[in-house]
């Protein structure tokens, strides 16, 4: 999870368009698993980010049904595949709670991260990544 928090940091000082988005709406989350209760929450005000190692106050959480099906599916994020949190989503390895408006925050800013660093490749982009 601390590679995520390193991901965002860097998507932000790379990319102005980024880090204002990041800066347009505060918002904090936490990622844990249901297999124990050991948590990391992240934080984002003002278009920086905290992130820690213990339970706040949230807005939604993103909980993995394990340790490992959410690294792999991190993984996958930042391998550049377009719909891991999606079908992470349908396929039950991931659950969303908590307030609509910032999940879908959140999954906005996720694909404009993928975007950011994996641009479409004209014609032969495999949608299905």
């Amino acid at each position: 999870m601390y590679g995520f928090v390193w991901l965002l940091r860097t998507a932000g000082i790379i990319n102005r368009d980024f880090h204002t988005q990041l800066a347009q709406t505060d918002f904090t989350f936490i990622m844990g698993s249901k297999e124990d209760d050991s948590v990391r929450y992240f934080q984002l005000i003002g278009g920086k980010l905290r992130s820690g190692r213990k339970h706040i106050s949230k807005d939604f959480a993103l909980i993995w049904r394990d340790n490992q099906s959410g690294g792999e599916v991190m993984i996958d994020m930042i391998l550049g595949k377009r719909k891991a949190l999606y079908n992470a989503v349908i396929n039950g390895v991931l659950m969303l709670e908590g307030e609509g408006k910032y999940v879908s925050l959140f999954m906005e800013t996720m694909n404009k991260l993928n975007r950011l660093f994996y641009p479409k490749k004209g014609k032969d982009y495999d949608k299905t990544a």
